[in-house]
């Protein structure tokens, strides 16, 4: 009787368990969940219009968006969303259009989460969530929002001439037939982030298990998105399947798709002289032909973003080249190359381990040549790296507001000045500039005050987290410290560079915004400004821009953006307008909803006051494209050509200008102009804010988010703001001056 009952409830758990073990995993949502759409505050924002007085009063609006916003339906913003990362949970593209409203007081949007990974169901929310956003606006007098539907295609290789880099794509259209999926590309870093070991969500449930949901929610995205499959090639859009991952290894691919659906798009190549997702020796040239650069989608071209100013050409390089062999460049006052500093790194730390003046020496040469051979890896031939150690190296040290590791030959101006002799049929980079925030927890237009650095910028990096600590350094080496060799075959393999996440923390900022002279506030007359290239870029502060050609002989107003022929010299107008002064808290009364004011906002609304900062100065740059082959970029590009100081006035600053020998250059010039604003604070300004000894150099950095460095707050330090106009094309159609 005994063993009976012993077999029988034996027999009666073993039956029970795996139901017991079900309800278990469903009451603590072991399996993960698709996260909520969330919900449209149907309430209408408080707004507040640019045009304070009658001396503002234009033909035309300004009107100020964001087209550059991740989700979490973002996987790498997902990831960063996990409590472990500094993360505050899952935004959705509710947040995104609420965000815009309430907090940023934005006209437009757009939601361009990564297209790698984005599921067909997260495809479609994103649309029903936009249109719902949309929606807002159909019972009143004027649109509260216009958002744009859009996404990113997140390019990268560390093969120079093949990467391509990020670009985001808009659409006009938010109603009728809209593509089915959106285009991602096939070699990307981005693809590894479905590739995160269990033990990594194991380990994370063990530290952080009050927000173990989160962490099975990031599971259980990566188990749906493991169980897709990659389109077919060679197949015409409407014929895929729905479900499937479409992605293209080329931009001419992605233009031939986006042809295929007919649908209004403008493509916008973004963060191209990124370091963190550029190779060292990235240039414009490998896409500069008449299938990877098409002038009928790549209009617009993104110049600032909270990953940094991509704007400026510089002459140095990360490395010599000279009949396909590297060498070293030696420093500069503006440019301390990494494989340079890699060989005092070394040198510094035979010098503590007492070796002598000459095997330090050799020590150090030997570090610069093994960090060449293992390019673009070559920051790991350093053991037991610290971040402390590279101090300037790398960086742009007389950009503003530079993207971390920049690549002049991938900066804006150097694609300007290009020109591709060899295909005829091959266009000019005939950019207008825009700036976005790039934010990746749905803020659009984030740098409307400078506040909340870990969640208005994507700079979370904390020292004394549990997973983003770097080494310290104080561990002793044994004997004279060198080099180590590393496998770059397999690294190669991973399509990423060496991960520098506290460093690359003190280069993120709150991010930009592109402004647009419309007609009025709609789809359309939107659409035509970004059509047009009648917009221009801010850092963030919404500086009010114009800048004309006044003297065509149509007697019309050329306008930013334009593109003519002319056959006297151009007579140029200017005027810029500081943006207002901001006041703390929000504006909107106690009858908006205090859970969006609070969870999204912070507290913190767009709260402009009558007062507005000055204008310091207009700068004006112009470029003159190549006239031959190899004709030297660095002559081309006068920065700045001319400067005008202005008078402090709240009524902004307005200048005229000529250019007396355009007819006598007979060659395209370009020209633009940068208003800059009187200092202010901004988060992260000072990049790696740097002791500095008598002779200026830097001795010692002080991190962003370092508790040894500038902790844990917004890490503010002055910079001067400003907005840059998108450039006029003027070719000389001869004639006198």
């Amino acid at each position: 009787m005994k063993l009976y009952l012993k077999r029988t409830v034996i027999g009666l758990s073993v039956l029970i368990s795996p139901f017991l073990f079900l309800y278990i995993s469903l009451f603590f949502n072991w399996f993960g969940e698709q996260p909520e759409l969330g919900s449209i505050e149907n309430q209408s924002a408080p707004f507040f219009s640019t045009k304070t007085t009658e001396s503002l009063k234009q033909e035309k609006r300004i009107l100020f968006g964001d087209l550059h916003v991740h989700t979490t339906y973002s996987l790498d913003a997902f990831l960063g969303s996990l409590p472990i990362l500094e993360g505050e949970g899952v935004h959705p593209v509710a947040d995104a259009c609420n965000f815009s409203r309430f907090c940023a007081n934005l006209d437009f949007f757009s939601v361009t989460d990564h297209a790698e990974f984005l599921t067909r169901r997260e495809w479609e929310d994103t649309i029903e969530s936009l249109q719902s956003c949309s929606a807002i606006s159909r019972n009143i007098d004027e649109e509260e929002i216009v958002p744009f539907l859009g996404w990113e295609w997140t390019q990268t290789s560390l093969n120079p001439s093949k990467h391509y880099g990020h670009k985001n794509i808009i659409l006009k259209p938010l109603e009728g037939e809209l593509p089915v999926r959106p285009i991602g590309a096939s070699e990307s870093s981005y693809l590894n982030f479905i590739d995160t070991p269990f033990i990594y969500i194991y380990g994370a449930l063990i530290y952080d298990y009050r927000n173990m949901s989160n962490y099975f929610d990031w599971r259980h995205r990566n188990i749906v998105i493991q169980d897709l499959e990659v389109c077919e090639k060679d197949v015409p859009v409407r014929d895929l399947p729905k479900d499937c991952l479409e992605r293209v290894e080329r931009p001419a691919e992605l233009f031939s798709k986006l042809d295929e659906w007919g649908i209004d798009s403008i493509v916008i190549p973004h963060g191209s002289a990124w370091g963190n997702t550029s190779p060292p020796m990235a240039t414009w040239e490998n896409q500069f032909d008449s299938s990877n650069h098409d002038q009928k989608y790549q209009k617009l071209i993104e110049l600032y973003s909270g990953h940094g100013n991509t704007e400026e050409y510089r002459p140095w390089r990360s490395f010599n080249l000279n009949n396909d062999l590297y060498t070293c460049p030696q420093p500069t006052a503006d440019f301390i190359p990494y494989c340079f500093q890699a060989g005092e790194v070394i040198r510094e730390r035979c010098r503590v381990s007492a070796g002598s003046a000459s095997e330090c020496d050799s020590r150090a040469k030997s570090a610069r040549e093994e960090y060449i051979k293992s390019n673009p890896f070559g920051i790991l031939t350093i053991p037991k790296y610290d971040s402390k150690e590279w101090l300037e190296s790398g960086q742009c040290l007389d950009c503003f507001l530079p993207a971390f590791d920049y690549r002049p030959g991938s900066s804006i101006q150097y694609a300007l000045a290009l020109r591709n002799f060899d295909d005829n049929k091959a266009e000019g980079y005939r950019f207008g500039f825009i700036g976005s925030s790039d934010n990746h927890g749905a803020r659009p237009g984030s740098g409307y005050k400078e506040i909340d650095r870990i969640v208005n910028s994507d700079s979370k990096y904390k020292s004394s987290g549990p997973l983003t600590a770097n080494s310290n350094g104080e561990e002793s080496f044994s004997g004279i410290p060198k080099t180590q060799s590393v496998d770059i075959e397999e690294l190669m393999k991973t399509r990423t560079g060496p991960p520098q996440l506290e460093r690359i923390s003190s280069f993120l900022y709150t991010g930009g915004l592109v402004a647009t002279h419309s007609s009025s506030k709609d789809r359309n007359s939107i659409w035509n400004s970004l059509n047009n290239r009648e917009v221009y870029a801010t850092s963030g502060d919404r500086i009010l821009l114009w800048f004309d050609v006044i003297n065509h002989p149509s007697m019309q107003i050329k306008p930013m953006g334009s593109e003519f022929e002319l056959n006297i010299n151009p007579i140029f107008r200017v005027r810029a307008v500081g943006s207002q002064k901001q006041l703390p808290g929000c504006n909107v009364g106690d009858e908006f909803n205090p859970e969006v004011i609070n969870r999204l906002c912070k507290g913190e609304c767009f709260n402009p006051s009558d007062e507005r900062k000055l204008i310091s100065r207009i700068e004006v740059v112009r470029i003159r494209p190549q006239a031959y082959s190899g004709e030297p970029i660095e002559n081309l590009i006068e920065d700045p050509w001319k400067v005008f100081m202005c008078e402090p006035s709240s009524e902004g600053c307005e200048v005229e200008f000529a250019d007396n020998n355009f007819t006598n250059a007979n060659r395209e010039i370009i020209y633009y102009v940068r208003a800059i604003q009187e200092p202010s604070l901004a988060i992260n300004a000072s990049n790696l804010n740097c002791d500095r000894d008598d002779s200026g150099k830097c001795i010692k950095v002080n991190l962003c988010g370092d508790v040894e460095g500038q902790g844990e707050g917004d890490c503010l330090s002055e910079t001067e703001e400003r907005a840059w106009s998108s450039p006029v094309f003027i070719k000389s159609a001869g004639g006198q001056s």
